[in-house]
């Protein structure tokens, strides 16, 4: 499908400006308000048992507790859910737009008729020290018949206390951007080559100024407004079923920012 690698390649084009302007506001802003961003790590490749791909980018950001304490609730995870989307609207300099219907929300290239990615609705888990949200996969244009209903994309964050002093009491959330078994329309031969120097990449770029700018701890208001009261209630179905973890046997790829923005690829990068 010769309209797919022309996306990828054409989205490519807007990620070093995007990430140049995400840089810029966040380094001014950590050093102003005591954040710090620990360092942003890609862990990404394809399970040779499946040939699904798996891409997992982890960060970590320490910030005073009470400002992680303002923002830590159900209808903060729904808030941060909705922002990813936002995000990811800003990201691609407006050529992608996240539409949203009574079965879920979709990834189109500049129009609705174009839907790149679907998602069905999410599901939410909560507690004192874990948030997760997670879209399991629908359709769309850049996944494959194999892969259709398969799979899911999560945000999950951990926080921890305590961990600065009497003083001044940090927190710090470890954040996990995963997409798991999925399955993309280029997954064979040169076309998966494609797949890996396009889509892959701009996927972890976009992971990577998502987590810098969750510094900001500006989230968007929810667009349906409607999980989070469901879940403070004990409605919605509870907690979702236990979370895949990548399991062993795949050979994971360590890329840091800095090695994912400027195009290389790390000693034994699986996809």
């Amino acid at each position: 499908m010769p309209f797919v690698p022309l996306v990828a390649v054409v989205m490519m084009f807007t990620t070093w400006l995007a990430l140049k302007i995400v840089r810029a506001r966040l380094r001014a802003q950590e050093r102003r308000e005591n954040i710090t961003v620990g360092r942003l790590v890609n862990h990404t490749g394809l399970d040779a048992a499946t040939g699904a791909v798996y891409s997992i980018q982890t960060a970590s950001i320490t910030t005073p507790t009470e400002r992680l304490d303002s923002m830590w609730s159900t209808e903060d995870l729904e808030r941060l859910a909705r922002s990813y989307w936002l995000y990811m609207e800003k990201f691609s300099l407006g050529l992608v737009r996240v539409h949203y219907d009574d079965r879920g929300r979709y990834v189109c290239f500049l129009t609705r008729h174009l839907p790149l990615l679907g998602f069905k609705e999410p599901e939410y888990e909560f507690g004192e020290t874990l948030g997760v949200v997670r879209w399991p996969i629908d359709r769309g244009l850049l996944i494959s018949r194999k892969g259709r209903g398969r799979g899911y994309l999560e945000i999950e964050v951990h926080r921890r206390d305590g961990v600065g002093t009497d003083e001044t009491p940090l927190s710090r959330a470890y954040v996990e951007l995963e997409v798991s078994g999925f399955y993309p329309t280029m997954n064979s031969g040169l076309a998966y080559l494609v797949y890996k120097h396009t889509q892959s990449r701009y996927h972890v770029l976009l992971a990577y100024g998502f987590m810098r700018s969750l510094a900001r701890a500006d989230l968007a208001p929810s667009k349906t407004g409607r999980f989070a009261r469901a879940v403070e209630g004990g409605g919605g179905g509870g907690s979702p079923e236990p979370m895949p973890r990548a399991g062993t046997g795949r050979a994971p790829t360590d890329m840091t920012e800095d090695e994912a923005s400027s195009g290389k690829t790390p000693r034994g990068a699986a996809g």
